[in-house]
């Protein structure tokens, strides 16, 4: 369907473009100028303009109005610019382009998920519009299985070679989830993990965790999972000074063993301008020493517990037993993750897992969903 306009006007530094059913929208001519599709490269797309090339208040010599774009002369420009109008109706400024990736998240609890979203990995492989669902379900809830892998070890590691990036950090590009004799954390042990987010004591918390089981005829080793995000919001309302501490003071977060010391503050809650939530930093085996002054460390562990006595609530935790062939994906920087105890004598029990970033993800979705039009 044609684009087209329904009013032009101008001034001094600006257009204001009317279209269908729409109020009149400002393009700043220094906006139009600094983004002249004529100064993309042709194959990169990139921008080659530079803005100090010109003044902040350049207007164009004249314009006129084409079946399908607007024509401006720059006056440092010595042919004819074309803005279609397609592209300025896409990229109205004070209003934000359309993104495949974007997904409204929805937040659950034990009576509101009870059966994890699944997806097959044929599928997968071979409709990008499937694949393209499963992510985007994965943004929505944080939290999907993918089943049907091959009966191999590197099976859940080539799938997500489909999606992106694995990242790489001191435990590996890969790490194997079984019982150690000689362990440097926790999950290479037999023991019970209660809930809880990955490597708060990294710079950039990882985005989200894919754990393929490989094998499991262990006894117990169910794992858990809960919407850190929901309980982060019942906190909010129910507790709010809680809520604004946890998300106001860092804390020191730390992993150390014989070769590593990686060490890092955060708040426990993170949150953007607008005070939306963006992550969960929740890991009370590597929280390190609080070295908050006193009266700031009795209101932080006041707001601390409150946060844990949720994250414990049976409501809000749901259980799942990962059989072979099974891959999880979680987001990491808002789903909390656990364990119960399992039987490592006369038994099997391997899980291997990766981390691919936020970015990532969403960029394949975004591929995607150009590639399912």
């Amino acid at each position: 369907m044609a684009i087209t306009l329904t009013h032009i006007e101008t001034d001094s530094s600006a257009f204001y473009l009317s279209w269908p059913g729409e109020l009149a929208a400002e393009y700043p001519y220094i906006w139009l100028r600094d983004n002249d599709p004529a100064d993309l490269h042709p194959t990169t797309q990139e921008r080659l303009f530079d803005l100090t090339s010109v003044e902040l208040d350049i207007q164009p010599l004249f314009w006129r109005l084409s079946d399908s774009a607007l024509e401006l002369q720059w006056p440092d420009q010595p042919s004819v610019s074309h803005y279609p109008l397609a592209w300025l109706e896409a990229h109205r400024p004070g209003r934000s382009q359309h993104d495949p990736a974007h997904q409204q998240q929805h937040y659950w609890d034990a009576n509101s998920f009870v059966e994890l979203p699944r997806f097959d990995v044929q599928h997968c492989q071979l409709n990008p519009l499937t694949m393209l669902e499963a992510l985007q379900e994965a943004k929505r809830v944080g939290l999907i299985v993918f089943s049907g892998l091959d009966d191999e070890k590197t099976a859940g590691e080539r799938f997500g070679d489909l999606i992106g990036f694995k990242r790489q950090t001191n435990f590996g590009t890969m790490f194997e989830v079984i019982s150690k004799p000689t362990p440097n954390n926790l999950a290479y042990t037999s023991l019970a993990l209660p809930l809880h987010t990955d490597l708060p004591n990294q710079e950039h918390i990882p985005g989200y965790q894919l754990l393929h089981c490989y094998r499991n005829d262990a006894q117990g080793g169910a794992s858990h999972f809960a919407d850190g995000f929901n309980i982060c919001e019942t906190l909010r309302e129910q507790a709010p000074e809680a809520f604004s501490l946890l998300s106001e003071v860092a804390i020191p977060w730390r992993f150390h063993d014989e070769v590593e010391d990686i060490r890092y503050r955060r708040p426990i809650i993170e949150t953007d301008q607008q005070q939306r939530l963006t992550g969960l930093a929740f890991n009370a085996h590597i929280a390190d020493v609080p070295d908050m002054d006193g009266r700031t460390l009795y209101d932080f562990y006041a707001a601390y517990r409150q946060l844990m006595l949720r994250i414990r609530d049976p409501r809000y935790r749901i259980e799942h037993r990962m059989r072979p062939g099974e891959m999880v994906m979680f987001d990491n920087r808002r789903i909390l993750h656990g364990r119960e105890a399992f039987s490592a004598s006369g038994s099997e029990r391997d899980l291997r897992g990766y981390y691919i970033e936020h970015n990532e993800v969403d960029s394949r979705m975004r591929v995607l969903a150009r590639q399912s039009h």
